[in-house]
């Protein structure tokens, strides 16, 4: 092969190409060190295989290739993988048709074989070389200076955008990471989310699944939180997602026969591909997280899953405090209504009771202090009517505190506190209240926090039954069944639709039902209720004795 003389516009060249400065893309650097190579030669065409540190490939073409040159390439490029490479680089050549040859030679940088480059150039053997129609061409040293310049430069430029890529990572992971810590409201936090994480793997847009287990439904929100759609849980790829607990890669959903269209219609977005992970806390799913289309059209990777997986676990972990703050605030609220209710309550029980009969004792004393001028013989018996009504009132007043904090619960158990409470209460209006024990001597004492609202739920029951059941009795039942403490409060009087008082619950002034299955649920135990009009009321308390 024939060595020539580089004159000054191919020494530029050469320095050019040398020189990976201004070059921010992979693609970029090499598809103009390509294009150089080919003028730099000269060639009549050329391609070229990088295959990045992290095993992307680019596919670079440019010039005329004819179907033969196309085969060669394919077939040296077919099962190429990058790995170490000790040897030095050598030149091959192919003959095509038409006076070309297909130079081939491995693309190195830093020891190891990173790709491929083809050039056609024209056919060079020995008839070739004499005259003055020799093309003009680098000799073969030179050529492996320049294709090892190209792959080092490539591999410095990959790890450059490596680096990027995973500061521009962990700074949006520490990013989200503070934000997810300081915001409490659910709503605000769900967008929140939607709008940084897309930005870590380059995708167009987020979706969460929050996994509604009472209705077994995804719920899923619009990133300005003004709409909730709903879907059934173990439908489409967040759906499967969250049934199996394994993530997933759909570069073309249109493939897939898990794709559920309903909400990509809904929204308006063209959705293409999607890279599904699930959100865990302590290993229970409570939800997706979900990225759609991979930003220039490019394929989800296995990293993109892993990243995603770590943003899924801290948002997992994000939703479920804000779950419980938002449990929290509800229950702080549920307690301020019920507060202000037992203050109402008492300050009634208070207008019509005690204050009434201390207003009839204030007036009695009066009376007798104007008996004792004017008619003595009559003192002693309006002494013995005022004596009776400070009595009634003294025992209204300890019932009042009985049934606030019945002292009895501390010391001696639930069913002395039911026998004193079934005892002291009197309904003017003829009902009674009876208490039963079933197949039960004793009861076992019970923790106090237990027994004392147990007895508010029965107390809370017995209430409802006086002012609703319009019944002839009230009967309270305390028995064991099957390992459970069984307190049961029954009428026969004209009972409820039970399906229409849940449905208009939140726009009733009452919180009862709430409150006594709230505080059966905190004590461990199950509040169940059954009415049909017109055949009475059982409320059901059951309480684990273990």
């Amino acid at each position: 092969m024939a060595t020539v003389t580089l004159d000054h516009i191919q020494l530029e060249t050469l320095s050019q190409l040398l020189v990976a400065g201004g070059h921010h893309d992979i693609s970029e650097l090499l598809e103009e060190s390509l294009r150089r190579l080919i003028s730099f030669w000269p060639a009549r065409a050329g391609a070229l295989l990088y295959v990045s540190p992290q095993s992307d490939m680019v596919h670079l073409e440019h010039g005329p290739l004819n179907q033969e040159a196309r085969t060669l390439i394919e077939q040296a490029r077919t099962g190429f993988i990058r790995r170490e490479d000790g040897s030095e680089p050598t030149v091959g050549y192919y003959s095509l048709e038409g006076g070309y040859d297909l130079l081939e030679m491995p693309l190195q940088g830093g020891g190891e074989g990173v790709g491929l480059l083809h050039l056609v150039v024209v056919e060079t053997g020995p008839e070739k070389q004499t005259g003055t129609t020799t093309p003009l061409r680098p000799d073969e040293d030179l050529l492996i200076l320049l294709v090892r310049a190209i792959g080092g430069e490539a591999d410095k430029l990959a790890h450059l955008r490596r680096a990027e890529r995973d500061l521009r990572e962990l700074r949006l992971l520490y990013e989200v990471g503070q934000s997810l810590a300081i915001n409490l409201d659910l709503p605000s936090l769900l967008s929140d989310i939607q709008r940084r994480v897309p930005d870590v793997v380059d995708a167009e847009r987020c979706s969460i699944f929050i996994l509604d287990e009472s209705g077994r439904e995804l719920v899923v929100t619009t990133l300005d939180a003004s709409q909730e759609m709903r879907m059934p849980a173990d439908e489409g790829i967040a759906g499967w997602v969250v049934s199996h607990g394994i993530s997933q890669i759909v570069n073309d959903v249109d493939q897939d026969n898990r794709w559920y269209e309903a909400i990509s219609r809904e929204t308006d977005f063209d959705t293409r591909s999607i890279v599904c992970v699930p959100m865990q806390v302590h290993n229970r799913i409570v939800g997706a997280m979900q990225l759609l289309n991979k930003r220039g059209g490019g394929d989800f990777s296995d990293q993109d899953v892993q990243l995603l997986s770590t943003l899924a676990t801290q948002a997992a972990i994000a939703v479920e405090n804000a779950r419980i703050h938002q449990s929290l605030k509800q229950e702080r609220d549920r307690l301020l209504t019920k507060e202000e209710e037992v203050r109402h309550s008492i300050a009634r029980d208070l207008h019509d009771g005690p204050t009434q009969s201390l207003s009839a004792i204030a007036m009695n004393i009066e009376f007798v202090k104007k008996l004792l001028v004017a008619m003595p013989e009559r003192v002693a018996g309006e002494l013995d009517t005022l004596s009776d009504l400070v009595n009634k009132t003294i025992y209204d007043i300890r019932t009042l505190l009985f049934e606030l904090r019945p002292l009895s619960l501390e010391t001696q158990g639930l069913l002395t506190t039911l026998q004193q409470y079934v005892k002291r209460w009197r309904d003017p209006s003829g009902h009674q209240t009876r208490l039963r024990l079933e197949a039960l001597q004793s009861v076992p004492l019970l923790p106090y926090e237990t027994e004392s609202a147990a007895f508010m739920i029965i107390q809370e029951a017995v209430n409802n039954a006086r002012k609703h059941a319009n019944s002839p009795e009230i009967a309270i039942y305390l028995y064991e069944e099957e390992g459970h403490l069984v307190a049961s409060v029954r009428d026969r009087g004209r009972g409820f639709d039970m399906n229409t008082v849940e449905a208009n619950y939140d726009m009733r002034n009452s919180l009862g039902l709430i409150n006594m299955k709230e505080r059966a649920r905190l004590i461990g135990g199950d509040l169940r209720i059954r009415s049909e009009p017109g055949k009475g009321t059982i409320v059901e308390l059951r309480i684990p004795l273990s």
